[in-house]
């Protein structure tokens, strides 16, 4: 069976632990799972995020790579809708904290973009669940790009907040 279909399938079925064994197996798997954070099944889009992040905490420099294509995916000169691609750097950011520390800024800086700003949120969040303290300095600066009549922009902000100032310092 070729590898996108192999892929593809154990998504489908959110057979994680067959899908690990597969990446550890087939490094090109990768590029597929990479391709599935675009699909319209939103459970695929999950399990391939999930898979990217534990790529990610067993193989920091391919995890580097991912996180490297994922932000020109964000850039507008890519031509792509980075936003799904959010979800896997919060996936890396929650198991491999380090790996993201240079993204923060830039992703804080997309909090402008109305398209990208939930998913930004949901990642942020994702990150802060780990390590509060990579977050903590941006709260002001996610705040005001906040839509103001945006409630579910609102609650998820308030869950990042609420990672931020409880626990204190890691």
């Amino acid at each position: 069976m070729e590898l996108k279909r192999m892929v593809s399938e154990l998504l489908h079925q959110g057979r994680d632990d067959e899908l690990r064994k597969l990446v550890a197996s087939e490094p090109r798997s990768v590029r597929v799972l990479m391709g599935r954070l675009w699909d319209v099944n939103a459970m695929v889009r999950r399990h391939a995020a999930n898979a990217l992040g534990e790529i990610a905490a067993v193989d920091p420099e391919l995890g580097k790579e991912i996180l490297r294509r994922l932000a020109w995916a964000l850039n507008d000169e890519s031509g792509t809708n980075g936003a799904p691609g959010l979800a896997a750097i919060g996936e890396i950011g929650r198991r491999v904290p380090k790996l993201v520390v240079p993204h923060i800024g830039a992703l804080v800086a997309m909090a402008w973009d109305e398209g990208l700003r939930l998913e930004l949120l949901h990642a942020l969040a994702a990150i802060a669940e780990t390590d509060p303290t990579l977050i903590r300095p941006y709260l002001a600066e996610i705040e005001v790009e906040l839509e103001t009549a945006n409630e579910t922009e609102h609650a998820a902000f308030a869950a990042i907040e609420s990672l931020c100032t409880r626990g204190g310092a890691r």
